[in-house]
């Protein structure tokens, strides 16, 4: 019997419920670094660093395929900033960041994929640790409201993390997750900053439209075994 259209769709958005798997809870911290982005203030000999530190918050949802112990981890997370640069006007950062995580637990890759830790025996250190390989991209929205403009830029960009991450099992059901991940977006632009630094208004203020930018992202997962 042939299958319709419908019904491969179907099964390859659930396929993933079949398995055994995991909702995640995130909350952490991210550390920007863009250097093209960074205002350098020749009046008061001074740099604002654009788009700054924030608080993140995400979910996630984790399957394993196999036996061995590596783990897909599809997870959004999103994060905001706002900040004041005196004679420029507020400037304010969103990004919603997806991420097609994959967990490899590398020194127990042959255990079996009965999660949550909590229910393995043997050295935590060696069931809990695992690397974490990210491809994603983030929708990054920039704005900068000035007295007499207001710049807004919108774009997406494709970024590529890597990171450590330790499980560390509560219950037969709950799992605390630590992690430090690096993220690294190759190509950003944002036009509105240097036009509005070069407002008269805004004094002898400089940065550039493009940038890389560089992320540190830490904080913890509470995960729910199905």
């Amino acid at each position: 019997m042939a299958f319709s259209n419908k019904s491969v769709l179907s099964i390859f958005l659930f396929f993933p419920l079949f398995m055994k798997a995991q909702i995640g809870i995130t909350l952490g911290g991210i550390f920007n670094k863009a250097t093209g982005w960074m205002i350098e203030d020749k009046n008061n000999l001074s740099t604002y660093q654009l788009p700054g530190n924030a608080i993140s918050a995400g979910v996630n949802y984790e399957f394993n395929l196999n036996k061995n112990r590596i783990a897909f981890v599809p997870s959004f997370h999103f994060s905001a900033y706002k900040s004041e640069v005196k004679d420029v006007g507020t400037f304010s950062n969103k990004l919603v960041q997806f991420q097609f995580n994959m967990q490899v637990y590398i020194l127990d890759l042959k255990g079996d994929c009965n999660c949550p830790t909590f229910s393995k025996k043997g050295d935590p250190i060696k069931k809990g640790l695992f690397a974490t390989i990210s491809p994603g991209a983030g929708y990054i929205e920039n704005n900068i409201q000035g007295i007499s403009s207001n710049q807004k830029n919108v774009y997406i960009s494709p970024d590529l993390g890597f990171g450590l991450g330790y499980d560390i099992g509560l219950n037969e059901h709950i799992t605390l997750t630590t992690f430090v991940n690096g993220y690294y977006f190759p190509v950003l632009k944002w036009p509105g900053l240097p036009y509005m630094l070069s407002l008269p208004s805004s004094g002898n203020r400089f940065a550039n439209s493009d940038t890389s930018l560089q992320q540190i992202h830490a904080g913890i997962t509470i995960r729910y075994h199905l």
